[in-house]
């Protein structure tokens, strides 16, 4: 009995650093992320953080491995009466959403971020069920008649994950993002209008 408790409050503890290192890469992108800022957040001394994680990166590629997690069950459970293109805004939306909530417009250097979470079985997997959900999205459109037939597949998909990435290199951009909200509903309309078979 004493063990389980001990084992759940572990757990416990897991989850609270993992939402505030969350939080924190949201707030200050992952790069200017600190193990002691995150400790002293998290109200543990620094040693103890790191006999949860034994490096930033372990916790970062688990912190964003549970978060594709979160969004590939809230993706699944979207209403049966959603069609496919429906449901590809409702994702696109999801995802630049959580981008304009972060302070950041992105976690860090993508690059990077990216090839740890590829170097990461569980990471990797989480990532590889995202995509399988946008692409049977895709397939699904298609056959339905609701994605245009005459565009390649892999093409709607690529078009999809560079909306994706819009935001963040808007900062490149002279135009600014004056309006978030409406920055989102813009990109989303434009992969819509874009992908859909004309009547």
């Amino acid at each position: 009995m004493a063990g389980t408790l001990r084992e759940r409050r572990k757990q416990l503890l897991r989850e609270e650093i993992l939402e505030a290192a969350g939080a924190l890469m949201a707030e200050k992108g992952y790069a200017s992320m600190s193990m002691d800022e995150l400790a002293a957040q998290v109200g543990i001394s620094k040693p103890t953080l790191y006999t949860y994680f034994a490096t930033k990166d372990e916790l970062v590629v688990e912190a964003i491995t549970r978060d594709m997690r979160r969004m590939a069950a809230l993706f699944a459970e979207q209403p049966d009466t959603r069609t496919p293109l429906e449901r590809l805004a409702f994702i696109l939306r999801e995802l630049l959403e959580r981008q304009v909530r972060a302070h950041s417009l992105g976690l860090g250097p993508w690059p990077e971020l990216f090839r740890l979470l590829c170097d990461n079985d569980e990471a990797l997997a989480a990532l590889q069920q995202l995509d399988r959900y946008v692409v049977a999205q895709v397939q699904a459109g298609i056959a339905a008649g609701e994605i245009d037939a005459a565009l390649d597949p892999a093409a709607v998909v690529r078009a999809f994950y560079g909306m994706v990435g819009a935001i963040p290199k808007g900062r490149l951009s002279s135009v600014l993002l004056l309006d978030p909200p409406q920055s989102v509903d813009g990109l989303v309309e434009i992969f819509v209008r874009g992908v859909r078979a004309v009547a």
